[in-house]
């Protein structure tokens, strides 16, 4: 995963989240994945959010979620909230590196774990642990995210991916057998000597023509398009442009240009108005620049169902129902996040309808402060419903949002006459990029005084 970025799909075009290992020993694990005997596939539902694939995984015995990322080495954990029972075997401690401009982060490698996805085990597998507590992706996403892995499991397998119908189908090489497909286009996928990291093929329209490019296969970022500037090689930020923060690396803040490209060709396919971000050169120092111009997250791939085969290193695109849907910024200038739970007990004039209502029950939370009368019959005094707080993290400075005076650490209590908790966190900002014009009204509370404001949305570029 090329960056971890705060940019997820409709919400931050910000977070690529670049992960670079380095250590003065060789990270390559030999965990490796394997279906039970008999067995050449099984299928795996995934969640779809803001433009990343979010799996469910079993690890030594404690069920956790994980980013599917093509970007990544390594299995790595940055959060096991409320996972006290969660043991790594074999535990040492390690430095690693990343993009940013700060020292390196602490962590912990831990061998011969057990880690499950689907009905494929790996008994000896690698992972890493890390302790910095800013690289979280819970709050940007609304809902707990554990860690990531990408080449571990990969490596092992033929993949396909619907981003539609959102599930993974997970394939034995040595049994899968590739269908005729006169609409998809396939094409190799380079790893280099000994390189985890896939690199695929594209072209990218500038003023000169058509322009080739190698990029990092990054389905752990959020973003559609990183790009790195080049006088030798022609890359260049377009006139319409504007300075951003473009994400977290382990080492610091990222900071650079966003804009559009025109057209984006990846074979035969031709991407319009791409979004695209080009980070400052300070940012990238770390990366081999003679081997790829940039990275294709997350926001073009859901575009296309995929077969990613890394045995036989290709891969296999085919548009799909997202092709069509344009590319856009957020056209508030509002960054929000999930910043917890507000206990609310169910007997306000919100929640007269909540007696004896299946979807309301599963939302209380018993607190111990009294027994049950009985099995059938709860004294409601005894529960709490939990509603989401979002807060805003970040304004981006002259955005509609800026303008009409909202501001960081807001708390956001409606969203045009609808309660904030009545929103899933994707829902919420979805309403920021596909309206030019829509009218957005907010009641906020800043360290609690109620605050009304009106904004319009208006595109960046």
């Amino acid at each position: 995963m090329e960056v971890l970025v705060q940019d997820f799909f409709h919400f931050l075009k910000k977070n690529i989240f670049v992960l670079l290992l380095f250590a003065n020993f060789t990270i390559f694990s030999q965990s490796n994945f394997r279906l039970p005997h008999g067995k050449k596939s099984d299928k795996i539902r995934f969640e779809l959010a803001n433009n990343l694939i979010i799996i469910p995984i079993v690890l030594n015995g404690v069920e956790l979620s994980f980013i599917l990322d093509t970007g990544v080495g390594s299995t790595i954990i940055f959060s096991a909230d409320n996972k006290e029972s969660l043991e790594l075997k074999n535990a040492s401690k390690i430095y690693l590196r990343g993009l940013g401009e700060d020292q390196s982060v602490e962590a912990i490698k831990s061998l011969d774990n057990v880690l499950q996805i689907g009905d494929a085990i790996s008994t000896n597998h690698t992972v890493f642990l890390v302790f910095d507590e800013s690289i979280n992706f819970s709050p940007r996403m609304g809902f707990p995210i554990h860690g990531i892995i990408g080449y571990d499991f990969f490596k092992d397998f033929i993949l396909e991916i619907d981003y539609v119908k959102k599930y993974i189908r997970i394939n034995t090489p040595n049994r899968y057998v590739y269908k005729k497909c006169d609409k998809c286009y396939q094409t190799p996928i380079d790893f280099g000597k000994q390189n985890k990291r896939p690199l695929v093929r594209a072209k990218y329209k500038t003023k000169n023509g058509l322009l080739d490019i190698r990029l990092l296969l990054d389905s752990g970022s959020g973003s559609s398009l990183w790009l790195f500037e080049s006088s030798e090689k022609g890359i260049k930020v377009p006139d319409k442009s504007f300075t951003d923060f473009l994400g977290k690396g382990f080492n610091g803040d990222i900071y650079g240009q966003r804009s559009k490209v025109g057209e984006l060709h990846i074979g035969d396919f031709v991407l319009k108005d791409v979004t695209a971000a080009f980070p400052d050169s300070q940012y990238i120092q770390g990366i081999s620049l003679d081997k790829r111009e940039g990275s294709l997250g997350g926001n073009v791939l859901r575009r296309f169902n995929l077969i990613i085969d890394y045995p036989n290193q290709k891969i296999s695109f085919k548009k799909n129902n997202f092709f069509q849907k344009p590319f856009h910024y957020n056209m508030s200038g509002l960054t929000i996040q999930h910043v917890g739970f507000n206990a609310i007990v169910p007997l306000g004039s919100d929640d007269k309808n909540t007696v004896g209502n299946k979807s309301a029950e599963k939302n209380r939370v018993y607190l111990g402060l009294n027994r049950v009368v009985n099995e059938k019959t709860l004294q409601l005094s005894n529960y709490f419903i939990l509603r989401p707080k979002y807060e805003i993290s970040d304004v981006r400075s002259e955005s509609p949002a800026d303008l009409a005076g909202l501001k960081k650490g807001d708390i956001i209590l409606e969203v045009n006459g609808k309660k904030a908790y009545q929103y899933k966190l994707s829902q919420l900002n979805d309403l920021f990029y596909f309206e030019e014009g829509k009218r957005i009204k907010m009641k906020i509370d800043r360290l609690g005084v109620q605050l009304k404001y009106t904004f319009f949305l208006k595109k960046v570029i």
